[in-house]
């Protein structure tokens, strides 16, 4: 879990706690310690400060075990979700229950704990149907120390901005931006295990050695993101290692970066071998008062994707639908929101976020020689909308989005979600 277990408390079985600062949550999350380790003085509240209120610093299941806020003990649940309306100007519009998550953690001691999320989308799970039931991430911690603590199981991979803050309430636009759909993949999870922690006030890392990609489903369209395995009998000959590391210098401001490297198993290893792979993120996020920011640049770099591609094409009729597999893939977005009810309304809780995004994302940006691009995966858009939050944990979205393709092609969208998370 990321966001929820910070903005809003979950429901604690046999657990009280006083009351919060206003800039904490009403009751910590249960991935907290129980309590401080005998040979360190037990947590206290932080006291309330003047700084501006944040919904970005300490938001993860990786940031709340660090010491910041008051210890519980027991089991919690929650979740998120979201229904959505598209309206594509060169496609039939669409309504869609497209993910309703349920999270459960449960603290052992105030050492070990447990998380885990269960997704269902699309409303209707079956042979038959589009929707699917899965484990977004299960996992156990140890925690040691601030500085370093453990963590093995599903987890989510920590690349780029979205793919940790998923929950829909905590993004603008009713769609994910494109290069964290495209280049990163969305929801990356895999198994493994590494340490986490804070090295310094506003600096934390994280680094897993994790199960490694599948090359047989690259695919000039989506670059990756069919390769990684979920951990559903997952080939296991294949390792990666990823690192992030988060910096907040300022209250409301953090600058991240992410690195990814590893090899990918395939069926075709006799003429292909194992094709290595690099991702690479930057990323900011800023707010302060009204005002909020973020950006973000990926790159994906794919090694022997000229022996790929040729080993795709003279395979089966799945293999050879893949396409160029491009060996770079590159992206990135900026937006720009201000909260208009801090200058009409000062004293409210609710917020009227306006906002703008330009996307982009290409994956086909170097193909292999003797191979052709797909100017249509060059993915361009501007995006204008509205965020409206009655409280921080629902939020009712509308918005604006024009697109142009690099075949020339551009179409107009409209879209709409009502989204919570709990």
């Amino acid at each position: 879990m990321t966001i929820a277990l910070a903005w809003v408390a979950p429901r604690l079985v046999g657990a009280q706690t006083a009351p919060a600062p206003a800039d904490q949550p009403a009751s910590a999350p249960a991935d907290q310690p129980a309590s401080a380790p005998a040979d360190q003085p037990a947590p206290t509240a932080p006291a309330p400060s003047d700084a501006p209120a944040t919904d970005l610093p300490r938001e993860t299941a990786i940031e709340n075990p660090l010491g910041r806020a008051p210890a519980v003990t027991g089991s919690a649940f929650g979740g998120y979700g979201e229904i959505t309306y598209n309206a594509p100007s060169n496609a039939d519009s669409v309504v869609d229950f497209r993910r309703f998550v349920l999270f459960f953690g449960h603290d052992f001691t105030d050492r070990i704990r447990f998380y885990s999320e269960v997704e269902f989308e699309h409303a209707v799970a079956s042979f038959d149907d589009v929707g699917e039931a899965e484990i977004e991430q299960g996992y156990l911690d140890g925690l040691l120390d601030k500085r370093i603590n453990l963590r093995g199981g599903l987890i989510l991979m920590p690349m780029g901005i979205v793919n940790v803050y998923h929950e829909p309430p905590s993004f603008h636009g009713v769609d994910r931006p494109d290069v964290d759909e495209f280049v990163i993949p969305s929801t990356w999870r895999e198994p493994g295990f590494g340490i986490f922690g804070e090295l310094a006030e506003g600096v934390r890392y994280q680094l897993y050695l994790v199960d490694g990609f599948n090359a047989n489903g690259f695919t000039a369209d989506s670059a990756i993101a069919e390769g990684h395995q979920e951990a559903q009998l997952a080939y296991a000959g294949d390792a990666g290692v990823i690192a992030r590391v988060d910096y907040e210098p300022v209250l409301g401001t953090v600058i991240g970066a992410s690195a990814y490297g590893g090899t990918s198993g395939n069926s075709l290893r006799g003429s292909v071998g194992y094709v290595p792979i690099g991702l690479f993120d930057i990323d900011a996020r800023y707010k302060h008062g009204g005002l909020s920011a973020r950006g973000e640049v990926a790159l994906l770099v794919i090694g022997d994707a000229g022996a790929l591609d040729q080993a795709l094409a003279a395979g089966s009729a799945d293999q050879m639908a893949a396409g160029a597999v491009s060996s770079r893939s590159q992206g990135g977005y900026a937006e720009v929101a201000y909260d208009v009810l801090r200058w009409l309304a000062p004293k409210t809780e609710q917020a009227l976020d306006v906002f703008t995004r330009f996307d982009y994302a290409n994956t086909q940006a170097a193909v292999p020689a003797g191979f052709m691009a797909n100017p249509a995966y060059r993915r361009k858009s501007e995006m204008v909308g509205l965020v409206y939050k009655p409280i921080p944990q629902i939020a009712l979205k509308l918005d604006y989005r024009h697109h142009w393709l690099g075949a020339g092609e551009q179409y107009d969208e409209l879209a709409a979600a009502i989204t919570w998370l709990f």
